[in-house]
């Protein structure tokens, strides 16, 4: 749903669709967190966890630095590759 709002409206001074990718991309590096074996084991190779818990930390601690850009990458592309790759 954040997507469907589009760029603009995530673009925008104090949009809540940002406010929501933030709390997405939050989330989400717990659930990957608490994922058993065999499904993290389907997890895409390129995928760095690292990464994944440095975007949550900075968005968690340091917000205003965050890229919006990466933020909008992560919550376009990343995550549902991820969900597809969990899921099929």
């Amino acid at each position: 749903m954040i997507v469907e709002h589009g760029r603009e409206e995530f673009e925008a001074q104090r949009s809540l669709t940002y406010r929501a990718a933030e709390a997405v991309i939050i989330h989400f590096d717990d659930l990957l967190g608490r994922l058993p074996g065999a499904r993290s084991d389907r997890l895409p190779a390129g995928l760095s966890l690292a990464a994944v818990r440095r975007t949550r930390n900075i968005l968690s601690h340091d917000y205003r630095k965050a890229r919006k850009d990466i933020v909008w990458d992560v919550i376009e592309q990343r995550i549902p590759s991820v969900i597809l790759a969990l899921v099929d």
